[in-house]
């Protein structure tokens, strides 16, 4: 009888977990830090990042600044995108073929923001959602030749 009573209650158990299993969705995330300090390097890539197809980005920027300060730079010639490696070579092949000028004007990119909507603010937060299933890195193009970028990412 006692034998039975522990069968039942690991079964219950059992069930318990599985049920919870079943309604909650498992989520896997990475919290990375970088710090940007008088860099001019056309293209600063992150990191890799494995997106399903509820995949989402949070980007926060702070402490951004130019070694320009003229207030007539193009800003949306500086920002982020993410980028297969498949794609990627694509990318470099439309530069070096002088098709672009900046990787940001590239289709195939996926660009996640410009530093126009900075409106002169020195930190910003995106959330960017990604539908589509793959491994994408994460990269900073600054077209803005010879003007160095300093920020914590």
């Amino acid at each position: 009888m006692i034998r039975n009573f522990f069968r039942m209650e690991i079964c219950r158990s059992f069930l318990f977990v599985l049920l919870i299993s079943i309604f909650v969705s498992f989520t896997l995330a990475e919290i990375r830090y970088t710090e940007i300090r008088s860099d001019a390097h056309p293209i600063i890539p992150f990191d890799e990042f494995g997106f399903t197809h509820t995949g989402r980005l949070e980007l926060n920027i702070s402490y951004f600044a130019l070694s320009d300060s003229n207030p007539n730079l193009d800003v949306s010639k500086l920002g982020f995108f993410l980028c297969t490696r498949d794609a990627w070579i694509y990318v470099l092949h439309q530069l070096e073929d002088g098709k672009i000028l900046c990787p940001l004007n590239s289709e195939l990119v996926k660009a996640v923001s410009t530093f126009k909507s900075l409106n002169g603010k020195s930190s910003f937060h995106i959330v960017y959602q990604q539908t589509n299933v793959d491994q994408y890195t994460l990269v900073f193009a600054n077209c803005l030749y010879q003007v160095k970028v300093s920020m914590n990412v």
